[in-house]
């Protein structure tokens, strides 16, 4: 594989298929599991495709879907089982830090685009951040700790 050409939504991938496999249960499992599942394998799918970026709509693309994972998998995490709990956690701080990664990659790309669409980049790629920001804390609350993941 050459790294040259991937991003870090190659880990964003990963992370989604940690999600994935901590709802994988039995087949009278919730249909809300199952449902988290099925999501999770999709973004693990549109992750892929865009971990070989051809600009900045795909990087900031890749930031928000990372970002709706990291979610995902934090408001999930309670309804596991200890194992599925330990990968969902993973998830969420692997979908976080590949966001962080990927909104790092597009900022220096910003200043050559128009000005409002570099605005809206920006925009789009702080509101990634706060949101797996957000996911990392609720994450350090279920585990009582209060403190980040």
């Amino acid at each position: 594989m050459d790294l040259r050409n991937r991003t870090p939504a190659a880990a964003g991938a990963l992370a989604a298929g940690l999600l994935a496999e901590a709802c994988r249960t039995a087949p009278d499992a919730p249909l809300g599991l199952r449902v988290v599942r099925d999501l999770a394998l999709d973004l693990e799918r549109r992750l892929d495709a865009l971990s070989h970026p051809a600009g900045e709509d795909d990087l900031v693309e890749a930031a928000l879907v990372c970002a709706d994972l990291a979610t995902l998998a934090a408001c999930n995490v309670s309804g596991l089982s200890d194992d599925g709990e330990s990968l969902a956690t993973a998830a969420v701080h692997l979908a976080a830090g590949s966001t962080r990664a990927l909104v790092a990659l597009l900022e220096p790309r910003i200043g050559g685009l128009d000005e409002t669409y570099a605005e809206n980049t920006l925009r789009d790629g702080r509101g990634a951040l706060w949101r797996v920001d957000l996911a990392v804390r609720q994450i350090g609350e279920l585990r009582g700790d209060g403190a980040p993941g």
